[in-house]
């Protein structure tokens, strides 16, 4: 009866070292038996979040660059001519587009911009739709001959 428990104590420890060296494996694919040393896993961590941050500064500043360029035109702004303007994203680059008031702060913004230089930033009023005709000269059709004598000398000459 002892023997038994024994040999059943030790199949069970086997098996728990066998399901522990599985799960050892899948976290540690490489094989490496003392594991990764902890100053590099936070170097490594410092390393991605990062590069998290600078995702998400580079995110935040593409959203602010597409909402001025569609609020460009109810503000009448040229959105090229503000886009290019360093004066005008150094403005506007601590807005948060999450922000409750974050549409009036831009419009406030693009509204400033056009108003100290407005030769540069405002949007030329479009005049009328063109209308009428183009003057190119004669329509390029055919031309009929206008005697008998051009038709004879058109159909001999070509």
């Amino acid at each position: 009866m002892a023997e038994q428990r024994a040999t059943e104590q030790s199949e069970r420890a086997e098996q728990l070292q066998a399901a522990l060296d599985a799960v050892h494996q899948a976290l540690n694919p490489d094989g490496g038996e003392g594991g990764q040393d902890p100053a590099q896993l936070a170097a490594q961590v410092a390393d991605r979040d990062k590069q998290l941050a600078d995702i998400g500064a580079q995110l935040r500043t593409a959203q602010v660059e597409l909402a001025a360029h569609r609020a460009a035109a109810e503000h009448g702004a040229r959105a090229d001519r503000l886009l290019n303007s360093r004066a005008f994203l150094d403005s506007v680059a601590a807005l948060d587009p999450s922000g409750p008031k974050f549409e009036q702060q831009l419009g406030a913004a693009i509204k400033g911009a056009v108003d100290a230089d407005p030769d540069l930033y405002r949007a030329a009023p479009g005049g009328p739709p063109r209308g009428g005709a183009e003057f190119n000269g004669p329509p390029s059709a055919d031309q009929r001959p206008k005697s008998l004598h051009d038709a004879v000398a058109a159909r001999l000459a070509g």
